[in-house]
């Protein structure tokens, strides 16, 4: 059960609750959090118009295939593998990562109001993260409080991945082979991570028994996770947990189009992160690094 905390009163106020649930769960809902539904609607509605568009006009935007030319643009479905032990994932994305500069092209010419809007979104998200972040490093006691602010200070302006990713998991078609899923299981790469999803459902989050739960969508709520990052920074202490989308075993659900936008809070590129205790369970590595590592893995 993921618990639901209320931040009328602030995320800050809700401190001592969320680090709670991030401890033991690795994953809580926050809601009146500081971004209204309305906001979350536009932004699907926005991502909805550039799903409809064909493929070969989405791929005029793909994202490019080296890291040195960014991260941002589209993810055609069967590009990119969360858990290799599957037979296909289906499902499509847009990356959005301002750091990219040069290389963050939007679909203007189809979809006029697409950039604007997704660029909002991503600073709202990210006003938030900065509130989760400091929260995180205040209620865990750490020797400095300021150290999340620091190392994830370049975040959509500079040399940081911090990426906003819109995604589609489209109908189904009539057969697929045995091992296709809708997104492998998986832990985030980053820090911590913020998640909106629409009505369908069908996130599953792996309890610490091993058995996976379902993380039913809560109206008007952010559901927020720990990163493997965040695990290094407090040595074990938060854990990054798995997570994945499977196919629907009702034949009915799987016309349902599944959509959620996820926002991935990274340090900057070159932050180093090890323990903050001082403990020696993780080699220190650099966020670039890590991220490289793992994107060889995944695409």
């Amino acid at each position: 059960m993921i618990p639901v905390i209320d931040c009328s009163k602030g995320i800050a106020e809700a401190g001592p609750e969320i680090v709670k649930a991030i401890e033991s769960v690795g994953f809580v809902y926050l809601k009146h959090f500081g971004i209204d539904t309305s906001t979350v609607d536009k932004v699907l509605a926005v991502s909805d118009e550039f799903w409809r568009l064909d493929l070969d006009v989405k791929n005029k935007y793909a994202r490019p295939t080296a890291y040195d030319k960014g991260n941002t643009g589209y993810v055609a479905p069967g590009v990119e593998m969360l858990d290799p032990t599957n037979k296909a994932e289906i499902r499509e994305a847009y990356n959005v990562t301002p750091k990219d500069g040069l290389f963050l092209t939007f679909p203007d010419e189809e979809l006029p109001e697409f950039r604007s809007t997704v660029l909002d979104f991503y600073e709202r998200c990210w006003q938030v993260a900065r509130e989760v972040l400091h929260t995180l490093a205040v209620e865990l006691k750490l020797p400095d409080v300021d150290v999340f602010e620091k190392t994830h200070s370049h975040a959509g302006t500079g040399n940081n991945a911090t990426t906003l990713r819109l995604l589609h998991y489209p109908p189904l078609p009539e057969q697929i082979a045995p091992g296709t899923v809708r997104c492998g299981e998986h832990s985030d790469y980053g820090t911590i991570t913020l998640l909106f999803q629409d009505a369908i459902g069908g996130l599953e989050v792996k309890g610490r028994d091993g058995a996976f739960v379902p993380a039913n969508p809560e109206p008007g709520a952010v559901l927020i996770n720990a990163g493997d990052l965040l695990q290094r920074w407090t040595d074990d202490r938060i854990l990054a947990v798995k997570h994945r989308v499977l196919v629907p075993e009702d034949r009915g659900r799987w016309m349902d189009e599944r959509r959620s936008l996820a926002f991935f809070v990274h340090p900057n590129d070159d932050a180093v992160v090890q323990p903050l205790n001082g403990a020696h369970t993780y080699a220190p590595i650099t966020a670039k690094q890590h991220l490289l590592n793992m994107f060889s893995k995944t695409y």
